[in-house]
């Protein structure tokens, strides 16, 4: 008898204000074409929620993402213990690298627009991508690189775009891969 495969389960945990669904939605559909279950969340419903239950999680970006990090740090200790995947996207990226010491450049590195990043360190989050690869930005404030992170992309005119914890499955990205770099998602998904 042929074994039923498991979907994996795919927390998308939405940094913006609950109904602003711009960053969360396109996260949803590269994750329903991966196969996965997918279930979505308010920022602040994680307090309250066991996160183990899940395979990983992908922090959306929030349009107000230059201005909250201090606001939602208390919704995101658990990270600090949290040993599964788990993706930070613009926003998520600021408020990972805040929780773990990173400092906050407000408006130093802005970005808006399409930009080529540059992937400067192997890692299977990479799989199947050239090493210069053309991005969505949209951010005022970025972060420097925390010390317990690893840089794994960069650009010409913002630093940390791409990082890796150096001990656990915790990526975050400057940039929006929910809008031209599905296969940063796909690899993720494949990591949980």
């Amino acid at each position: 008898m042929k074994k039923t495969e498991t979907l994996k389960q795919i927390l998308i945990v939405n940094n913006a204000e609950p109904g602003i669904r711009d960053f969360a939605a396109p996260i949803e559909e590269i994750v329903k074409d991966s196969r996965a279950d997918f279930h979505f969340m308010e920022y602040a419903d994680c307090m309250t929620t066991d996160l183990t239950a899940f395979d990983g999680i992908i922090l959306t970006g929030s349009p107000k993402g230059n201005d909250i990090v201090e606001h939602h740090l208390p919704y995101f200790n658990w990270m600090k213990k949290y040993e599964k995947p788990v993706f930070g996207i613009c926003a998520g990226h600021h408020i990972a690298g805040y929780l773990y010491g990173a400092e906050l450049l407000r408006s130093k590195e802005p970005e808006s627009g399409d930009f080529e990043i540059t992937i400067i360190k192997d890692d299977p989050l990479f799989r199947n991508l050239p090493k210069t690869i053309t991005v969505r930005q949209m951010h005022n404030d970025s972060i420097t690189l925390p010390q317990d992170f690893e840089l794994l992309a960069t650009s010409a005119t913002c630093r940390n775009q791409l990082m890796k914890h150096k001990h656990k499955p915790l990526y975050t990205s400057q940039f929006h891969p929910e809008f031209y770099n599905h296969e940063l998602v796909f690899n993720f998904i494949q990591l949980c």
